[in-house]
Parts: C-alpha cells; sequence; structure tokens
C-alpha cells in the first residue's frame, strides 16, 4: 500500500497494489500508479514537499514492514534554448560545492550540511553543483527541506587522465557510476538536473554515461562539465569560465535554430583568496539573455585541514621561522636528530627572511643527507625555487646545483657507489667566479660564474622546490633524512663545515639541526600547493566575496527613475513569489543619518515590474551632505534560516542633491605656524602640533599631534599590493597582460610585476623646498625619482604640502610614470606608517565588510566604525586584503579619541594593516604573519580589482599606468 500525505500529515491518496507472492529467496518488482490532480509545486522558494509511505502487508492484514521518504512535484522542460520550471524560466545563483570539513575531511556532520544550506539561503545562492561527485543522501535530504536546486553530478572524474573516456574498456564502469547515482537520487526534489561528470575528457564514454542515466530518469535533462564547452550528448551547455564578449558573442546571441539547447556555466568566477571580482558584469548579461540560467561560482568552502604549526629553531642568529610541512618526523641524525622526508607530501617550509633574500655573488649550501631509493625521483633538497638557487638529485646519476646571475648556471657531480642509505655531507658553492659541488671532501669540476645571484620571489625549502612542486608534483619530492641544513650568504670552504663549530653556525644565514619541534598553535593547511579557492572559511565563516554573491544575484532590483519624484521601478525577479511576501522598507539618509522612512507594499507577481513613487518630501538640504536612497527588501516572518526582518536585497541611491561648501564661508585657521631647519630636519610648529620633515630624503617623518605620535613614516609613493592568490597561480597567467617575463619570476599575473621590477623601487630625492605663506602656511615641495628596478622605467612623484597653523595639511601628490611601465599596476597612490595606537577606523564609504573596485556594488555606503585588527581578513595563503572602495573620508585614532582624518578632493580607497607591506608579500601561511611595530596604512587613488583565477582582472578594473593628480587632506583630532 502506497500513501502520499500532505505537509499537514493529511492523506491526499492510497495506492493499493494486486496482491502477490514472493518465494524465499527471489525477489519481485511492483509497480502502482495514480494521478495527483494539480499537487503543491515544489521549488528553492517554496520546497513543498509531500511525504510518501510503502507498507508491506501480509496475508492476514498485518503491516510488515514500513518504508517512506519526502518527495516533491516540478516539471521541467526546454523550448528554445530556455530551461523552464513549472512553466517558469529560471535563473540560478549557483555556486560549485565539495564535502569539506576542516577536521573531518569529506565527512560532513549534519550540523555542517545544515549551516552550509542556511548559509546559501541567507546569500540568495539558490543552486549547488555537487562537484564532482554525488553528496551523502542527507544532503539531497536537506536541500529538499531547505529549497536549493541541486545540480547531481557523476563521480567520474578523470581531471589528469582525461583519455579514459575514450577507452572502451572504462565504458561500464561509467555507466556504473551514472546509473547508481540516477537510482539513489531520481525522487529527490531538489535534483534540478543531472551532470555527466567534471573534465572526463570528450569520448564516447560521455555519452555513455547519459545514456544510461536516461534509462532510469526520463523527466530531468543532462549537462557535462568539461572544457570543450559544448558536448554533442548534453541538453545544457556551458561554456566555463568565458570572457564577457565570448559568452555573448557565441553563446547569448547565437540563433535556437542553430543550437536549441540553453547555457548554464557549470564552473565562471573562480574565487581563489581574495577574488570575486566581476559578479555583475556577468550577472548583467545572465539577466540580459534569455537563453542564460545563470552560472555557479568555483567554489564554495576553502578546502583547509586544521593542521599543527610544528615550529624548528634557526641556528644561526636571524631566527627565521621555519617549520615542518605534512607528516615530516624527527628521527635519530648523524648528530642527534634529523628530519625524514618519505617523498611525498613533507618537506620544510622557511619564511623568506631578508637574510635569505640573498643577492650578492656568493652562496654556500650546506647539508647531511641519507638518501633512500625514491630520491631518484626528484631528490629535491634545498631550493630557493627553480632558478635563484637549488641542490636536487638527477636520476641515480648526479646532484645538480645551479644558480642564477646573468644566465642560470649549472654544475652536475656524479653520485658516489654508496649514495644511497648511507650518510654523506654535501656542499654545494659559489665563490663569485665558480659554481660547484663536494660530496665527502670530494670536488666537482669548476664551472665558471660571475654576477651578483638573482633574487627570486620564493621561499626556501628543505626536501622541496616551492615554485615547481605543486597539487599536481607527480615525482617523489625528496626521500631522505636530512641533517645540519645551512645557507650562507658567502663563500664557506667544506672542511670548516665538517666539524661546525658555533661560530661557523651564526655566520650563516640559515642552520637547521632538527633537535626538536614545538607546536605553536593550528592553521589550516592547503597541501603541496592546492589552490585556496573557497567563499568561505573552512570554519564556516562567510568570506567578504559572498556579499557580492548574494548582491549581484538578488531576485529583486530597483532602478531610480526620478529623486525629485521619488519614483523607483521594481523589478520582482523571484519564479515564484510575489513581493507582497516580504516587507519593503525604505529610507531617505543624509550621510549616516535617517531622516525619513516608511514602508512600501509592492503587489508585483513573479518576474513582473512596477513603478512605484516613493512618499519623500525633498528637505531643505545643507551644505557638504550626502543624500541617499535605500529600498530594503526583507522577511516578513520568521524562517528555518533566518529571522525575521532579516534582509534579502536592497539597492542603494545616491541623489543629486550635493551642495559644495561655500569657500568664502569655510572657517580659515586664525593660528600662526612657525618652520625652521635643525640639521636634517624642517620642523613646523603650531597650536598643538609639531611636523617633522627628513630633508634628505623628503619624508614627513613625524606628525606629534599633543603631545601624541601619530606617524612611523609618512606618505610615500605606493604601487605595490601583496600579489592576490589569483595573481600567484598560473592559471591567471594565460589571461594577463604580460609585457615583462623574467626567468625565475614565475609564469603568473604578478610576473608582469616582478619582471618589471615593481617591487624594488629605487628612489632618488630630486628637490625640497619650502617657504612660507603669509604667516598662516608653511609650503613644503618636494620630488623624487622612483625607479623600476630593471631601471628602464620610473615614477616622476612630486609632493606639495601646505600646512596651516591649526595643523591641517593639504597635500597636492602628482605621479608621472616615464619610460617602460608594466601593462598595469596592483594600485596607485601612497602608503603611511601610522603609530599602532591608532587602532581605530571610521570611515565613510563602502562597507562594512572589504570590498574591491570590481567586487564593491554588494557593500552599502554608510560610516562604519571597526579596528584594525578586525579588519583582517584570514585568507589561507596571506595576501593583500582589506581594502574599503569610495571613501569620502577615514579616521584613525587612538583610545583617547586622538588621531587623524584623510579625506581627498575625490573618492578614494583605503585598507589598514598590522603587518608590514614586505611581510604580507612573501608570508606564504597565515602564522608567518608577524605584526610589527606601526599600521600599514594604504591611501589609493586608483586600485585594481581582484578578478577571477581563470580570466584575471578585467581590463576596466585596471590600474594603468598613466598620471595621477590627487588632493589629500590630513586634518589633526585631538583628545
Amino acid at each position: 500500500r502506497a500513501t502520499l500525505y500532505d505537509k499537514s500529515g493529511k492523506t491526499v491518496s492510497t495506492i493499493n497494489s494486486e496482491k502477490f507472492a514472493v518465494p524465499a529467496g527471489d525477489r519481485k518488482e511492483i509497480s502502482v500508479s495514480k494521478d495527483i490532480s494539480n499537487p503543491e509545486k515544489w521549488s528553492a522558494e517554496k520546497p513543498s514537499l509531500y511525504s510518501l509511505v510503502f507498507e508491506l502487508i501480509n496475508e492476514k492484514g498485518t503491516v510488515e514492514e514500513v518504508i517512506g521518504g519526502r518527495i516533491g512535484f516540478k516539471e521541467t522542460e526546454i523550448k528554445n534554448q530556455v530551461f523552464y520550471l513549472n512553466g517558469v524560466p529560471v535563473k540560478l545563483n549557483g555556486i560549485n560545492s565539495h564535502m569539506q570539513h576542516p577536521v573531518t575531511g569529506h565527512m560532513m556532520d549534519e550540523a555542517t550540511i545544515r549551516k552550509d544550506m542556511e548559509i546559501f539561503k541567507r546569500f540568495n545562492i539558490n543552486c549547488v553543483r555537487t562537484s564532482h561527485y554525488p553528496p551523502v543522501v542527507r544532503y539531497l535530504e536537506l536541500a529538499d527541506e531547505y529549497g536549493i536546486y541541486v545540480v547531481d553530478e557523476t563521480g567520474d572524474e578523470a581531471h589528469a587522465t582525461e583519455y579514459l573516456s575514450e577507452r572502451k574498456e572504462w565504458e561500464g564502469m561509467c555507466r556504473e557510476r551514472a546509473r547508481k547515482m540516477v537510482l539513489r537520487d531520481r525522487n529527490h526534489p531538489s535534483v534540478l538536473f543531472w551532470s555527466a561528470g567534471n573534465e572526463s575528457g570528450e569520448g564516447n564514454n560521455i555519452c555513455a554515461v547519459i545514456d544510461e542515466g536516461r534509462k532510469y530518469d526520463k523527466t530531468r535533462y543532462w549537462m557535462y562539465g568539461g572544457n570543450a564547452d559544448i558536448h554533442p550528448c548534453e541538453e545544457i551547455i556551458g561554456p566555463r569560465y568565458p570572457q564577457i564578449h565570448s559568452l555573448l558573442t557565441r553563446i547569448f546571441l547565437q540563433p535556437a535554430s542553430e543550437d536549441p539547447r540553453p547555457s548554464f556555466l557549470d564552473e565562471y568566477v573562480a574565487v581563489t583568496g581574495n577574488g570575486g571580482g566581476g559578479l555583475d558584469d556577468y550577472w548583467n548579461a545572465f539577466y540580459s539573455h534569455p537563453r542564460s540560467m545563470g552560472g555557479a561560482i568555483w567554489d564554495y568552502v576553502s578546502t583547509g585541514i586544521t593542521e599543527k604549526v610544528r615550529s624548528l629553531q634557526d641556528a644561526s642568529g636571524n631566527n627565521i621561522q621555519v617549520n615542518i610541512m605534512g607528516r615530516a618526523k624527527l628521527v635519530p641524525g648523524i648528530s642527534g636528530k634529523a628530519i625524514d622526508l618519505n617523498g611525498h607530501d613533507q618537506w620544510v617550509e622557511v619564511y623568506r627572511d631578508d637574510a635569505l633574500e640573498i643577492s650578492g655573488n656568493q652562496l654556500t649550501l650546506s647539508l647531511r643527507v641519507y638518501p633512500r631509493a625514491l630520491s631518484s625521483s626528484a631528490g629535491t633538497y634545498i631550493t630557493k625555487g627553480n632558478w635563484q638557487f637549488g641542490l636536487h638529485q638527477n636520476g641515480r646519476e648526479s646532484l645538480v646545483f645551479y644558480v642564477t646571475t646573468r644566465q642560470k648556471n649549472t654544475v652536475s657531480m656524479p653520485l658516489p657507489d654508496n649514495w644511497e642509505n648511507n650518510w654523506h655531507h654535501v656542499t654545494a658553492s659559489y665563490d663569485g667566479s665558480y659554481i660547484f659541488i663536494t660530496i665527502d671532501g670530494k670536488e666537482s669540476e669548476k664551472v665558471p660564474a660571475g654576477g651578483n645571484i638573482r633574487n627570486t620571489p620564493y621561499p626556501v625549502n628543505i626536501g622541496r622546490n616551492a615554485e615547481i612542486h605543486g597539487q599536481e608534483t607527480s615525482v617523489y619530492i625528496c626521500d631522505a633524512i636530512i641533517d645540519q641544513a645551512a645557507v650562507f650568504s658567502k663563500y664557506v670552504p667544506h672542511a670548516l663545515l665538517q666539524k661546525p663549530s658555533d661560530e661557523i653556525r651564526k655566520e650563516s644565514a640559515l642552520w637547521l639541526d632538527f633537535e626538536s619541534e614545538k607546536v605553536e598553535g593550528e592553521f589550516f593547511s592547503y597541501g603541496i600547493g592546492a589552490r585556496t579557492y573557497g567563499a568561505i572559511w573552512p570554519d564556516r565563516r562567510p568570506q567578504p566575496e559572498m556579499w557580492q554573491i548574494k548582491k549581484s544575484g538578488q531576485p529583486v532590483k530597483t532602478t531610480l527613475l526620478s529623486a525629485e519624484e521619488g519614483e523607483i521601478e521594481i523589478q520582482n525577479r523571484y519564479l515564484f513569489t510575489n513581493l507582497n511576501e516580504l516587507q519593503t522598507v525604505w529610507m531617505l539618509e543624509a550621510d549616516d543619518r535617517i531622516i525619513q522612512q516608511g514602508e512600501l507594499s509592492p503587489d508585483i507577481k513573479p518576474l513582473q515590474s512596477r513603478i512605484v513613487k516613493i512618499p519623500y518630501q525633498k528637505p531643505a538640504l545643507s551644505e557638504a551632505t550626502c543624500y541617499r536612497l535605500l529600498v530594503s527588501y526583507r522577511l516578513k516572518d520568521k524562517t528555518a534560516w533566518a529571522e525575521k526582518g532579516f534582509e534579502i536585497a536592497w539597492d542603494q541611491f545616491d541623489l543629486p542633491w550635493y551642495r559644495e561648501p561655500d569657500i568664502k564661508n569655510s572657517l580659515q585657521s586664525a593660528s600662526t605656524v612657525d618652520a625652521s631647519e635643525s640639521g636634517d630636519e624642517l620642523i613646523i610648529e603650531g597650536k598643538g602640533f609639531t611636523y617633522k620633515f627628513d630633508k634628505e630624503t623628503g619624508i614627513l617623518n613625524s606628525m606629534n599631534i599633543s603631545g601624541r605620535e601619530m606617524l612611523k613614516r609618512g606618505p610615500v609613493l605606493n604601487v605595490w599590493r601583496a600579489p592576490l592568490a589569483n595573481e600567484t597561480d598560473g592559471w591567471t597567467y594565460w589571461s594577463s597582460n604580460n609585457k615583462h617575463r623574467t626567468d625565475g619570476f614565475g609564469r603568473v599575473a604578478a610576473t608582469e610585476w616582478y619582471s618589471a621590477g615593481l617591487h624594488q623601487l629605487t628612489v632618488k630625492k630630486e628637490y625640497f623646498n619650502w617657504h612660507k605663506s603669509d604667516g598662516k602656511s608653511v609650503v613644503v615641495e618636494t620630488g623624487n625619482l622612483f625607479t623600476l628596478g630593471t631601471g628602464r622605467g620610473a615614477f616622476i612623484d612630486r609632493y606639495r604640502y601646505v600646512i596651516d597653523g591649526d595643523g591641517v595639511m593639504t597635500i597636492s601628490h602628482s605621479i608621472i610614470p616615464n619610460g617602460q611601465m608594466p601593462s598595469w599596476l596592483p594600485r596607485i597612490g601612497m602608503e603611511l606608517i601610522l603609530d599602532n595606537s591608532l587602532e581605530n577606523v571610521k570611515w565613510y564609504g563602502r562597507g562594512p565588510q572589504e570590498n574591491y573596485p570590481d567586487r564593491k556594488s554588494g557593500y552599502k555606503t554608510g560610516i562604519y566604525s571597526s579596528t584594525v585588527r578586525e579588519m583582517y581578513e584570514p585568507y589561507l595563503i596571506p595576501q593583500d586584503y582589506g581594502l574599503r572602495t569610495d571613501n569620502r573620508w577615514v579616521r584613525m585614532t587612538a583610545a583617547d579619541g586622538s588621531g587623524i582624518e584623510i579625506s581627498g578632493n575625490d573618492l578614494f580607497n583605503f585598507s589598514a594593516h598590522h603587518f608590514s607591506r614586505e611581510n604580507l608579500t612573501r608570508a606564504l601561511y597565515t602564522y608567518q604573519l608577524k605584526p610589527f611595530d606601526g599600521i600599514t596604512f594604504n591611501l589609493d587613488y586608483s586600485t585594481s580589482g581582484v578578478g577571477c583565477t581563470a580570466t584575471g582582472v578585467f581590463p576596466e578594473y585596471q590600474v594603468m599606468p598613466q598620471r595621477y593628480d590627487f588632493t589629500v587632506t590630513v586634518r589633526p583630532l585631538k583628545q
């Protein structure tokens, strides 16, 4: 007997089968059916579920067994390139999601799955592609319950072995994967359509997967997550990671007569680290073209696994941070303990300390090594990338030592017969004239080499090459026990290292004896080089990108038609929800004050629009005040995933009512200001302040206000940011505008900047002048030339400071690029180092979360407060973070309220870090970040976007190397 119950438990229908008998050990399939008239339809917006219960009844009428589950009714259809659900064309604000937990790995408990479902709903994510395998059943049950569309994917990914799709002997296994998935999952209404897999090649086995699946479910369509964009067997096409122009010309503007299939971008906007740029650009295209079903961002959760921070002691005296990675362990060595590396993802990670950024004309590497058989695969012993310097094993034939100066210099030495499973002392030397290797006192040939070593942006690793050993490494990187590993920035003879003294250890740049390890907390490990994809942290805290994901795909759009009349157009993008089911609130804002507010009651059906008039009265306008209109759409009632009043969608509009202040009536300083020279300093004093300039550098190096120092170092030109994960990923290299590429700087987007020497600017003072102006102000003019590391280009950098008697400082800054420049810049503006006491941040701009130029529409303009510490974003790979865009002013203050206010003649971007720019640039793990004595404050006139790992930063969001003129006003804030 089969009984269907509605959500209230009321019986909808009952079906009884004919009587049947099943002999012992046999099986029988029973089929019963009945039409259900006009059931409630299931959708993500209204996940209406029924309960279906099957009872097995014996000949006496006793129930022997009961099974059941929740089901839903829905219908999908494709017509003329459009995908319809229950008769309505869909738009999917989707995301890809692995089963991932920071402690249990791929095993997710129900609490975590529920948390994910709640996050999806709160951030307007209505679709999940279960990359790259079917999820656990409970995941689908909860998707049914919460209302999430699921693209259920066959578990046949063959990323590195795509040729398997062409081999007949694998067809049976492919069919089995599809069959198991469809039979298990076909009764879940949340499954919107099927995926035949991911990056499994383009052979006939893909069609076999789809053919097999259709045998067991004829109600759903199929897509395939391949890299060829369009596969002949799929009913829903891609592409994935397209540029906007390609998406429009190749897909959205293709007539249905040529291809009737709809488009779903199963992967787009790969969010790696600080990313998620360009979402608005894609969604504008999605909403403009009916063929588009939307897409799924790559991907949801940052795949970090909780690991211990295992530290080693550097005996050199430099106290460099050194850490054991993976499951490497300390074992008995040639003297005390040593590190045992088994060839897999185990190595010793060394921070890029200044002592190891070696650029002189001498070098010595030294280690005691006990090689084992698998070292013949790679045998990486000590390296700093694949170019700067390194010592590695070449098969069972030789050791190889390389150093790059003007070119890559290489020397090799045959391995001794007893190389494996014995201890050896190896040194690799560059004495300024030759490079050579010494094994157990025997020297190799000496190969001529000269010049300074090319310093490259990779760390020293023991047992790994950080430049080439990443997520797709196919070798055993180092199968050996290593002891007494050392790096010297000078030539040290092999004999002096045979029995190293404490003095020799202190002369090294790095010395590791591996005697003991210390556990210093935990971190999220990403293995030997996995991409740190993800829009939430491993512990389920949302990353800043999530607010943009929510905004770009929000289900309601408001357009301001007339500010004077208060006329707006509201577009309901919901598929099945009338806007009268939400609370609609409007607010008229004057800077941070709400001066009028009210509610609207728009009765707008799904996929309909209406012009609505907001009943505000235009206020009496104040000078220097920004007026804005906010329209917000909120939950009327509490749900399983959010409280009553939770905001679903919003739009904010700048109203054209700003009035410039009357300069004639502006308060002028009545205080006098004095200036005098003392040695190398220019000292400017006035009412409650003393400012000091270094005449040799032209830098403002002191701002003392009411007895409190505000600066560690004043404004200097800044065109650098710690490269984003997108900018250090080889995938992005092919979509970046590379004009410069020097060996040793990788093949990534940031290669352009490193190769051009953007990270190695040298400065020369052009002029430093000053004079008093009418006794009411002091004018200081400075000029510098910042030359690129290549010497082929420079930034002409000019400041004009005007300081009045109240300490108000107006800085006119001009930046003029000249010569051979990179094709684009990370940022352009100034950097200040503020005193650590200025911890409190208040700003008038976008927020409260981090936002960037190509990821900013999801963050309201307002006045926000935070702290430098709270503005830190713990990206798994440290990188630039914390930017706030479109600011009118920012205040950096101490606990007593004293500090500075910075404003501009135009909107600007800023960020504040407790770490130096160098530390952020060099750190590869969060535990390598060390707060320093100061606050790095970046004031950007223009900042490049964050982009996508696959497509890079779109040109309109790139900072061009052109002239910039900007005026900054710095006001002292007294206690």
